[in-house]
């Protein structure tokens, strides 16, 4: 029997375009996104990203302004798209099960990241019916797993492609910045900065722990009523029941865009993250360490999360983070002492800053992704002409 890859090489012929599938880009709000897909566009002078976010005209249109130069390749997406194109990349399980009718139909290869969200959960049947119909596809040439439970899933499921392990996720380049790598956190005073970063996508933010985390400070201020508190995301104070006494020390700054979320992270001492798997969903579970927590370590700032599923690879607990359980006591434990620590709380941020600098490198992240894009539409003859990049590297595991 010949191989789908022989299958799908008789399929495309000539060199035709290739492009990114994508139904929320251009929106600056998802930073991962935004880094991912400019790194793209920069490296394949070529490539087009198709977009069919709802909000597609306004979104654009903030996104233009910021970067002009590759505006113009972003682009509304409907079939039509399609019509030249040879190969497509897409990130999530939701796209690439949203978009699999239209690429079958013109019989385009695709290539995609399995990431945590975005429809994929663990053993659960309306997942697994969408990923068994991506995975079964002729037309799917690889995927790139993020997490060590998603190559594991993908295991046992039989996948007959080949599944790249690139642990992690894209980070902006501005946090790698030699200026951000050098600088030190600037404190808007003498009292501790802890903050609580996530976006709310069920009732109370249970499942990203935001109710542990008012518990948690609920306690703190009793003992330091100089604790200086800031949520960022789409939360108010009325999600979740909150004190006259606690509600002094907190301040509700919404949504940030990338750049104002570096900025306001320079200004903070400690996260607390107390993630919990399958609330969300049945089976929707977090990637470790969430993107906001890597964010926060790459600006020096402590971590506290939780880590249920055990997907650790590179962080020292008590070193360069620290882990516990998602439990308002455990947290307010391990807050304690770094409290009455603060050697040992700028030491943990300093360490974690270091390890999430080589961990989330832009070169070993974003460009070991753009490899594999690369690869892939040259098998297909599709020429993405890319510029020179040094070269990363990528392991194929299953």
């Amino acid at each position: 029997m010949k191989s789908s890859f022989h299958y799908l090489k008789q399929l495309v012929k000539g060199t035709r375009s290739a492009a990114v599938l994508d139904d929320c880009f251009p929106n600056l709000l998802t930073g991962f996104r935004v880094a991912e897909y400019n790194w793209y566009l920069e490296r394949f002078p070529k490539l087009k990203i198709y977009s069919s976010n709802s909000d597609f005209i306004s979104v654009h249109a903030e996104y233009a302004k910021i970067y002009p130069q590759y505006a113009d390749r972003v682009i509304y997406y409907d079939e039509s798209c399609l019509k030249d194109c040879g190969f497509v990349y897409v990130n999530f399980l939701n796209n690439a099960y949203k978009f699999l009718p239209a690429l079958t139909i013109r019989r385009i290869p695709f290539f995609f990241t399995l990431y945590p969200g975005g429809g994929f959960g663990l053993n659960d049947p309306e997942s697994d019916a969408k990923l068994n119909l991506v995975l079964n596809s002729p037309l799917l040439c690889g995927v790139i797993a993020t997490q060590s439970v998603t190559l594991h899933y993908l295991k046992s499921k039989n996948c007959k492609v080949p599944v790249y392990d690139i642990y992690g996720g894209a980070m902006n380049p501005i946090y790698f910045e030699s200026d951000n790598i050098n600088q030190e956190i600037t404190r808007p005073s003498s009292a501790l900065s802890i903050c609580f970063v996530a976006d709310k996508y069920m009732p109370h933010g249970a499942n990203k722990g935001y109710p542990q985390f008012i518990e948690v400070i609920k306690h703190l201020v009793r003992e330091f009523p100089d604790l200086l508190i800031s949520v960022v995301g789409g939360f108010s104070s009325e999600d979740y029941p909150i004190d006259d006494k606690t509600i002094k020390n907190i301040v509700f700054k919404g949504f940030l865009f990338t750049t104002e979320l570096k900025d306001f992270f320079m200004t903070q001492d400690l996260i607390i993250s107390p993630n919990l798997p399958f609330l969300l969903t049945k089976g929707n579970f977090d990637g470790f360490p969430t993107g906001c927590c890597i964010e926060a370590s790459l600006c020096g700032v402590a971590v506290v999360c939780s880590d249920e599923l055990k997907l650790n690879r590179y962080y020292t607990n008590g070193i360069d983070m620290i882990i516990c359980e998602p439990k308002p006591e455990s947290i307010i434990k391990v807050v304690l002492d770094l409290i009455r620590n603060p050697n040992l709380l700028k030491k943990i941020g300093d360490s974690g800053k270091k390890v999430s600098q080589v961990v989330f490198d832009p070169k070993r992240q974003l460009d070991a992704r753009a490899d594999l894009l690369e690869k892939y539409a040259n098998m297909y003859h599709v020429k993405l002409q890319a510029r020179p990049f040094f070269r990363s590297f990528f392991r194929v595991c299953l």
